[in-house]
């Protein structure tokens, strides 16, 4: 029998630069940061994200990262602990082509 259980190496490696990355969860408990860092670690770019209802953490920290290229969101922010900062800068900056979807 195959064995269908990953490393997060092998499924980073699933993400080439240019992917569209789908998530939809928002919050801070359910947010995959391990798969997350695994990606910013192997320097994948040129990420799409889209995020349904909103983005969080993790796409916070894929932006701050230089990992995404375009967002497709209606928020993103870190809940209780305010805005996602690398979210705004890049907002300001104009470094990620930004799709607002509200």
């Amino acid at each position: 029998m195959r064995e269908k259980v990953l490393s997060l190496s092998e499924a980073a490696g699933w993400i080439p630069n240019g992917t569209l990355l789908g998530f939809t969860c928002q919050f801070l408990e359910n947010a995959p940061m391990a798969l997350i860092r695994e990606v910013v670690r192997r320097k994948t770019r040129n990420l799409r994200v889209a995020t349904l209802p909103g983005g969080g953490l993790h796409v916070d920290f894929l932006i701050g990262a230089g990992a995404v290229e375009a967002y497709e969101t209606c928020h993103c922010s870190l809940g209780n602990y305010g805005p996602a900062p690398n979210f705004q800068r890049a907002l300001r900056l104009r470094s990620i082509q930004m799709k607002d979807s509200t």
